[in-house]
């Protein structure tokens, strides 16, 4: 009895350790499933890691080359917007520039007219669908004029942080279905040029604003060189009695009015004036009384206007954004003023005939029909 009883306790006893043994091997043997499993969550977040650090490694030196490729490239660029030299012409620079900087495929540029306060498209690249020319706004209005009247760059991003009010009359009055996200003024010394605007700027782009801005900037210099150089190849070439423009450039700046008209849809009125005693056998006469009819002229005439001595008595006139009343009333102004105009020497200017039209946008507006329905109207005669 005593003998089974110590096998049992034997047996009682190995299955005891045999128990604790198990228990202890299944706990060692979950810890070291937990400490794997905790490696191999640490083993993938430094994979993750691994490749974040790689992938914005490879960002920067992505950025790194296109800024280092943008040091090389700039400086082309700004040469080649300052050799333009005409509005089309500078227009089109604009928009490769702002494409190669930005990556920006839908682009505009808007141009102001000489007097600031209208806009008037010029360029629109990947837009034919929203923008086609002749297309103008008023400065102020929607979200291009907005940013040409503030001068600020403007941004869909801050729309939100304009006040109601202003907010309501951007969308009363915007480009219908256009919205750009970035429009940056082109000024130059407190004057307005234009305005650049782009759309779907890629997610990748970096700086997208500043080198707008950059852009615009240098695109408003380019264009107050060429409006400079105008006002040089016309001092070039001016009449030695009168000081004005020759007809050589009658064709050159008609033609360059009428596309104003077609771009900002404003009319242009046509004065055409003929001093009688300039076509007279005495030559000294006909200089002095061309001479004093040009310097009134040039007194009494806007910016804007243009004056060219067309013929030997004869002064043609191009008042852009004058329509029918406007004029009217600067030809009723001429037959008062010029009629009995005299010198210190006794020369006068006895009589003065003039005609005149308008040219509206929509018309046929090419240099040599308009020519054509001027000399079709009658002159009337204004004397003392």
């Amino acid at each position: 009895m005593q003998y089974l009883m110590l096998l049992a306790g034997l047996a009682a006893g190995a299955a005891a350790a045999w128990w604790w043994t198990s228990r202890s091997m299944k706990r060692r043997l979950d810890s070291a499933e937990e400490r794997a499993g905790n490696l191999a969550r640490d083993i993938a977040t430094l994979k993750r890691e691994n490749r974040d650090v790689c992938c914005t490694v490879t960002t920067h030196e992505k950025e790194i080359r296109q800024h280092r490729d943008l040091a090389i490239l700039f400086p082309e660029l700004v040469k080649q917007i300052f050799s333009a030299r005409s509005s089309g012409e500078l227009a089109d620079y604009l928009v490769r520039a702002v494409n190669m900087l930005t990556g920006a495929e839908k682009v505009a540029v808007f141009l102001a007219d000489r007097t600031g306060r209208r806009l008037g498209l010029v360029e629109a690249r990947g837009l034919s669908d929203t923008l086609r020319p002749p297309l103008a706004l008023n400065v102020g209005d929607g979200h291009v004029g907005f940013a040409a009247e503030t001068g600020r760059v403007f941004s869909a991003e801050d729309l939100a942080k304009e006040s109601a009010l202003v907010r309501k009359h951007m969308e009363d009055t915007a480009i219908p279905g256009y919205m750009p996200e970035l429009a940056a003024p082109m000024t130059s010394q407190g004057i307005l040029f234009g305005v650049v605007c782009l759309s779907e700027v890629p997610k990748e782009a970096t700086l997208v604003k500043e080198r707008l801005r950059a852009i615009a900037a240098i695109g408003a210099a380019s264009h107050e060189n060429i409006r400079l150089l105008e006002r040089f190849e016309t001092a070039a070439d001016l009449d030695p009695d009168t000081a004005l423009p020759g007809r050589s450039q009658l064709q050159a700046r008609m033609d360059s009015e009428l596309e104003r008209v077609r771009r900002f849809s404003s009319p242009l009125s046509v004065i055409e004036i003929q001093l009688p005693q300039s076509a007279s056998t005495d030559r000294l006469l006909g200089k002095e009384v061309m001479r004093m009819c040009a310097n009134h002229l040039k007194a009494t005439m806007r910016n804007i206007d243009t004056g060219l001595r067309t013929a030997r008595d004869r002064i043609m006139l191009l008042l852009p954004g004058t329509g029918p009343d406007g004029l009217a009333s600067v030809v009723a102004r001429l037959g008062v003023d010029l009629p009995g105009m005299s010198n210190e020497e006794g020369d006068r200017i006895s009589s003065v005939r003039m005609r005149f039209m308008t040219c509206e946008p929509g018309e046929e507006l090419t240099v040599a029909p308009v020519l054509q329905r001027l000399d079709g109207h009658d002159f009337r005669e204004f004397t003392v």
